[in-house]
């Protein structure tokens, strides 16, 4: 992904999303810069169809609608911010293998694990995947505000002898 791709970006999200969960394209452009190695965009030569926007972080889900300007000294998991795929792209593969490249990326990158803060109507998606609940981690109690009712903060464990 390059900064000039976040119009597309900012149009997906607003395809996926509605007016409920829009970010602005400073806030994703911090998140690009974060770690431009770990942020794809799926497009099919006409236009985008999906995104996703991941980098390194540490144990505990960083605030939302926040600029980030550095990566963690203790990072130990690939965050996987957002990843959205527009309605008609939906049912055909985008978002696996947009998902594949962010756990391709947390491996070679050493990392422990995958977390995410899954949004109440995304929870099976990410519990098909692997992802369990980090609940045991004191996750609820400290998920930063903006998330909305029935968000959860889930891992998924890249090596083994790692729990949730």
């Amino acid at each position: 992904m390059l900064e000039t791709d976040l119009p597309a970006v900012l149009a997906v999200q607003r395809l996926a999303y509605g007016d409920g969960y829009q970010e602005s394209a400073a806030v994703l452009g911090a998140k690009l810069r974060l770690a431009p190695a770990a942020c794809w965009v799926a497009d099919d030569g006409e236009g985008a169809l999906g995104y996703v926007f991941s980098h390194p972080w540490g144990a505990m889900p960083p605030p939302l609608h926040t600029a980030l300007s550095d990566v963690p000294a203790d990072a130990c998991a690939m965050f996987l911010h957002d990843l959205a795929v527009v309605p008609a792209g939906r049912g055909g593969g985008i978002a696996a293998r947009l998902f594949d490249r962010v756990r391709a990326r947390a491996v070679a990158s050493g990392l422990e694990r995958i977390s995410l803060v899954a949004l109440a109507d995304a929870r099976a998606f990410w519990a098909r995947r692997g992802f369990v609940s980090a609940r045991g981690r004191g996750g609820d109690a400290r998920l930063p505000a903006g998330y909305g009712a029935g968000a959860e903060f889930m891992e998924l464990a890249l090596r083994s002898g790692l729990s949730g």
